[in-house]
């Protein structure tokens, strides 16, 4: 069967899932990275595998933290050391690569960035996550909004 016509118009692909934020989320960076993962799509709600947790954690350390730019190595090491687990390169390019889908993240040089929102400051993750996520999510809405508008009067005449 062939894919339909609109399928090119395709630019990107966000799942968000609307959840409730108690305040106990909030308490532990480990809670806060399982809620950023499942609200943002990264994992399933049937998910039970903790490395995504891991990477993110590797990832925000060095990015946000430390200021630097991780390569692959770097990210493992850092797992391995603090939660002596080996990830397999391929595993964490994976969950990279969700990040870099989603333009939240760049990869240059076998290094990783966080992808800078023009209008802000370097490695200002929430003003990053505001234009590549936030930005054309509510363009996506209100898009959709004018198409529902459009077949709601076509379907009156």
């Amino acid at each position: 069967m062939a894919p339909i016509p609109e399928a090119g118009l395709v630019r990107k692909s966000f799942t968000l899932r609307k959840m409730d934020l108690p305040p106990s989320v909030e308490l532990t960076k480990r809670s806060m990275l399982r809620w950023f993962a499942l609200s943002f799509g990264l994992i399933s709600e049937q998910e039970s595998r903790d490395t995504v947790f891991n990477v993110l954690d590797a990832l925000f350390h060095f990015l946000l933290s430390k200021k630097q730019n991780p390569s692959t190595l770097d990210i493992q090491a850092y797992i391995d050391e603090k939660y002596h687990k080996k990830v397999s390169e391929k595993l964490l390019r994976y969950h990279v690569n969700k990040l870099i889908a989603t333009e939240l993240l760049q990869r240059k040089s076998n290094r990783y960035f966080l992808n800078n929102s023009p209008h802000a400051e370097p490695n200002m993750l929430v003003e990053s996550f505001k234009h590549w996520v936030k930005a054309p999510v509510n363009e996506t809405m209100d898009d959709v909004e004018k198409v529902l508008f459009k077949i709601s009067e076509s379907y009156k005449k």
